[in-house]
């Protein structure tokens, strides 16, 4: 029998790139205050991933949600420390 609709085209993804980007960063952005944005971002990441952990427990993928929540708390600890290692470096203090 024959297909009435043929098979729609292959698509790559990594052909179809997005031309705009989802967001951009101003170039004269420092950075202390980029990383100060990144914390704040991976902030929340963490509370909302914590709060969906708590309101489905023993939900299928709940392993892997909280693995984000743990990358999300240790990518913002790195991002604290190399915050307050700027500030020290800023005001003349040695750490």
């Amino acid at each position: 029998m024959k297909k009435i609709v043929p098979d729609p085209p292959y698509s790559d993804i990594s052909r179809n790139s997005f031309t705009t980007p989802y967001f951009s960063i101003h170039s004269d952005l420092i950075p202390p205050d980029s990383l100060a944005y990144a914390s704040e971002l991976l902030r929340g990441i963490h509370e909302t991933t914590d709060e969906f952990c708590r309101t489905h427990v023993n939900e299928p993928g709940q392993g892997m949600l909280m693995n984000v929540l743990h990358s999300a708390e240790m990518a913002r600890a790195l991002v604290e420390h190399a915050l307050r290692k700027l500030q020290a470096v800023e005001e003349g203090v040695v750490a």
